[in-house]
């Protein structure tokens, strides 16, 4: 094609900007509407096809009805007769990011990639086509743009004898299917690509790895102890041949480590098992960091990988069986509840897809989310809450000292011996009725000693209970899991990250930044007083420090190891640190928390605060946070979540191994939404 669309796009594509190459093109970065119009045809057979679908779609409100069937019309020709896979590839990607686009296409988008799929599998069309018209329709599926009847048709219906192209990374795409379908026959597919003698080595080790998920999330949802174990043995074996047949699959390696140190736990502790909880933390922590490395320099599918969450659930993973190490020195050892609802995470997080909600009445991308797979595992998630709560009463200083406390922990110990209720919607009495979190974790059998509850305690251990519920998916929003990555980008970077430290500061990093963004949309009486500092501040003046620093610290507290996360610590750096973090001894982690009541930039928190922040960093690992509360005047509203985090270099001096620092503000004392008024420039 040599047209004028295509000499507008060149001059376009030279003088723009990284964050313009990202958007794409409008119709006027074309040429307008009239000349865009006049080459619809060719352009869309090209492969110009999908700026074409990205300019249409970021101009769509602008071209009248006549201009909207015309191009609708020329892109779904496009689309039918593709220059290549890849085209078609880059196209669907376009369709995804814009519901509107989607909306305005139609049904008919999902016929012409179903045609795609069903003649590439028989051999009439393109071999190349399948994968991305099945993923294409998957992630429409996914959105709900599509009825999945068609997509679980076409995967159910393979039978191994298609050409090998075809089926080319098809396994991945019929497990993610299953995850949100659960189809017996893509079981039975998988099971076929992976016996089939004559398909490609890579191919069938595709299909094994998905069928060892398959019996991993079977396990992870299974009704007791027994089905569990069971289930983990035969995920363990299929990953183990994996891992020893296929030197590339890190992954299967990975899930091969985590599974044979939880497996460890069961029937009971012995002698050895000290060590070799100490051998497996450490060789799943550098088999996470190799396979981090390895997909890092390789294409992936976006949309098929939450990676910062993955990243820091297998961190969480690593941590909770180092802690599980050094506990089995203490009279009471670690039940393996924590390191299940870790592996629990660690799928979950693995197995989400990006995905976008939205419909043509909505200006830009819609809503995108993360969809992950849905596993109601009541008995692990009701276990492992129980383990929770028991090591909260046992270990956290906040708790044991209370007499309600040690009450509760035999009320707790004695609910744990007794078999499961946890499907029966018992309530232990009028005490916990407004608190349901813990309430939910007794049955009718638990014998509360008392009606008499301090209401302070119950509400700390509520509140410690839902944060760990939270932290068993995905946050469902793409926003964190895109700055997650952005900032471990950043932090590779530095010859210091290795672990242990790169491990918990990762592990550290996510519940920081989910703490920020759940504070970003909440009210001020999320957690009544707790939060208040939220909202409108009180007639005597600003918020102080310590609400923010009071409320991070609860909120880490009920996420990290019991004990780790200290107050007020001093002696640190020749100061005294607002929030610190000691994963194990040696390795220190600290959070300065500022507030500021002068309006915020990037350049003036660097200049206020970086040095302070840095300088705890001094006897530690050169990483830090620094949370800064912004009690300036918002009766303009305040600006979003992306643009308030960020990572600073700082070094003071040229041999110093930089410091880097996440820095995060935070709006604290807003107006109600009533309350905000349009700024007004004076004349």
């Amino acid at each position: 094609m040599s047209g004028d669309v295509e000499q507008f796009l060149q001059q376009w594509a030279a003088q723009a900007d990284d964050e313009d190459l990202e958007r794409g093109p409008t119709l006027a970065d074309l040429g307008g509407l009239q000349t865009v119009l006049r080459e619809a045809d060719e352009v869309a057979a090209g492969p110009q096809l999908p700026y074409l679908l990205t300019a249409f779609a970021r101009s769509l409100a602008e071209v009248p009805e006549d201009g909207r069937r015309r191009l609708t019309d020329a892109t779904l020709q496009g689309l039918r007769s593709p220059h290549a896979a890849w085209t078609l590839a880059e196209a669907v990607d376009v369709l995804c990011t814009w519901p509107s686009l989607l909306d305005l296409l139609g049904r008919q988008t999902t016929r012409v990639l179903a045609d795609h799929a069903e003649d590439a599998l028989a051999s009439t069309a393109a071999a190349a086509l399948a994968q991305p018209a099945l993923a294409g329709l998957l992630r429409l599926c996914l959105a709900g743009a599509a009825n999945p009847h068609r997509l679980l048709t076409l995967l159910t219906e393979i039978t191994g004898q298609e050409d090998a192209e075809a089926l080319d990374r098809l396994p991945i795409l019929i497990g993610i299917a299953h995850d949100h379908f659960p189809d017996a026959g893509l079981v039975s597919v998988l099971s076929t690509l992976h016996n089939h003698p004559d398909l490609p080595t890579a191919l069938r080790a595709d299909a094994g790895y998905e069928l060892a998920v398959v019996e991993l999330r079977h396990a992870l949802d299974a009704p007791n102890h027994a089905d569990i174990e069971t289930r983990l043995r035969q995920a363990l074996l299929r990953f183990s041949e994996l891992d020893r047949t296929q030197e590339a699959r890190l992954d299967a390696r990975a899930y091969a480590t985590a599974l044979e140190a939880v497996l460890a736990f069961t029937p009971a502790p012995d002698a050895h098992l000290h060590g070799s909880l100490a051998a497996a933390a450490d060789r799943l922590e550098q088999t996470v960091q190799h396979l981090s490395a390895w997909r890092s320099g390789m294409h992936q599918l976006e949309w098929l990988s939450a990676r910062g969450l993955t990243q820091s659930a297998w961190a969480r993973l690593v941590e909770d069986l180092r802690t599980a190490q050094r506990q089995l020195a203490q009279p009471s050892w670690y039940s393996p509840a924590a390191a299940l609802n870790d592996l629990l995470e660690v799928y979950l997080s693995s197995r989400a897809v990006h995905t976008r909600m939205g419909t043509s009445a909505e200006p830009g991308h819609g809503l995108e989310v993360l969809l992950s797979p849905t596993v109601e595992a009541s008995f692990l998630r009701h276990d492992g809450l129980l383990h929770h709560l028991e090591q909260a009463l046992t270990q956290d200083p906040a708790f044991t000292g209370h007499p309600d406390a040690q009450a509760l922990f035999e009320a707790v110990q004695q609910r744990r011996s007794q078999p499961d209720t946890a499907g029966q919607d018992v309530m232990p009495g009028k005490a916990l009725a407004s608190h349901p979190a813990v309430s939910a974790l007794f049955g009718s059998g638990a014998a509360l000693p008392s009606e008499q509850w301090d209401p302070a305690l119950l509400d700390r251990l509520e509140n410690l209970l839902q944060q760990t519920q939270r932290g068993y998916t995905p946050t469902g929003n793409a926003q964190v899991d895109a700055k997650v990555e952005e900032l471990l980008q950043v932090l590779r970077r530095s010859p210091a990250w290795t672990a242990p430290d790169s491990t918990s500061f990762t592990l550290l990093l996510e519940y920081f930044l989910r703490f920020v963004h759940d504070r970003f949309d909440a009210q001020a009486d999320l957690y009544g007083e707790r939060t208040a500092y939220l909202g409108p501040a009180r007639p005597k003046g600003v918020w102080p420090e310590k609400a923010v620093q009071d409320d991070l610290h609860q909120h880490l507290s009920g996420l990290l190891t019991p004990g780790s996360v200290q107050r007020e610590l001093i002696d640190v750096a020749s100061g005294r640190t607002d929030v610190t973090y000691t994963p194990q001894p040696g390795h220190r982690f600290v959070l300065e928390v500022k507030r500021r009541t002068k309006a915020y930039s990037h350049e003036g928190v660097e200049r206020d605060y970086l040095a302070q922040a840095a300088n705890y960093t001094a006897t530690g690992p050169p990483f830090g946070m620094l949370l800064v509360g912004d009690h300036s005047n918002h009766q303009g509203g305040y600006s979003d979540f992306d643009d308030r985090i960020w990572i600073t270099s700082y070094a003071r001096s040229t041999t110093e191994v930089p410091r880097l620092v996440v820095v995060a503000v935070l709006p604290i004392g807003r107006p109600t939404p009533s309350a905000l008024r349009k700024q007004v420039t004076p004349r």
